[in-house]
C-alpha cells in the first residue's frame, strides 16, 4: 500500500478524530476509514453520505462490513 500524507497532515494539526464520507465506499472511503483506525484516530463514517461503485454486486456492503460498521 502506498503511504499517504493523512497521518502527517492530521497530526500536525493536532486532529484526533476524523469523519469520513464520499465516493466511493468500496474504494477511497473504505481505505481512508481503515487507515484512520490503523493510525490511531477516532474514526467515524457517515453511511448516508456515501455511495458505492459496486463493480461486483455487493462490493459496497462488503466494504461497509470490513470497516467494522464504524459510526
Amino acid at each position: 500500500m502506498e503511504p499517504t500524507e493523512l497521518n502527517a497532515s492530521l497530526t500536525a494539526r493536532e486532529i484526533t478524530r476524523i469523519v469520513v464520507c464520499g465516493l466511493a465506499t468500496d474504494y477511497c472511503v473504505k481505505a481512508t476509514a481503515l487507515d484512520g483506525v490503523r493510525l490511531g484516530f477516532e474514526t467515524a463514517v457517515l453511511r448516508d453520505a456515501m455511495r458505492t461503485v459496486d463493480l461486483q454486486p455487493g462490493d459496497g456492503e462488503r466494504a461497509w462490513t470490513s470497516c467494522g460498521r464504524l459510526g
